[in-house]
């Protein structure tokens, strides 16, 4: 994997989020008394994320990295590829337009063939368009899955036995008071 790498710590709002979906799963014998240091990957089109999970035994590893697979895109956005994935949604659905587009238009040319010569070849030039559209955002689609594919980000998960410390002051709102 190459591209930048984010860690996240175990007091996290990603890491926290992990925490409470895996953490019914897994016994507590289970956890290490250390955060769990996860590598996290997203599949190329943004729907879910793989994690690697280092720290639980093999086994319980697994099921939770199945179950942040299976969490799907609610945790993809609250990750830290959240904009990325947002940004093969875009041009995804901008390839979908043009390619939505193409089949009428192409439809649309031997008809107004029927009506003129010059009827047919005003209908090629949205067609024309069209087809220069679809090849630049397929390719504008490719390279976003590439850029989101490409990333990895490590997040510390926390385990039952770790205690995180929650301060009382936020640095913009001063001493919280309930």
């Amino acid at each position: 994997m190459s591209g930048p790498t984010v860690s996240l710590p175990a007091n996290s709002a990603f890491s926290k989020d992990v925490y409470k979906l895996i953490r019914p799963s897994i016994p507590r014998a289970a956890w290490p008394s250390e955060a769990i240091r996860t590598a996290f990957t997203s599949d190329p089109d943004g729907y879910f994320l793989t994690a690697e999970f280092s720290g639980l035994p093999s086994d319980y590893a697994k099921l939770a990295g199945q179950l942040v697979r299976h969490a799907g895109g609610e945790l993809v956005m609250a990750s830290p590829l959240a904009g990325m994935a947002a940004a093969v949604a875009r041009a995804h659905w901008w390839r979908d337009m043009c390619l939505f587009a193409f089949v009428p238009l192409l439809f649309a040319i031997p008809l107004m063939a029927s009506l003129s010569t010059a009827a047919m070849r005003l209908c090629l030039i949205p067609f024309v368009a069209d087809c220069v559209g679809l090849v630049l955002t397929q390719m504008s689609l490719s390279l976003a899955r590439g850029r989101l594919g490409d990333v990895q980000f490590i997040a510390e998960i926390p385990t039952p036995s770790l205690h995180l410390r929650v301060t009382a002051e936020s640095p913009s709102r001063g001493p919280h008071r309930g």
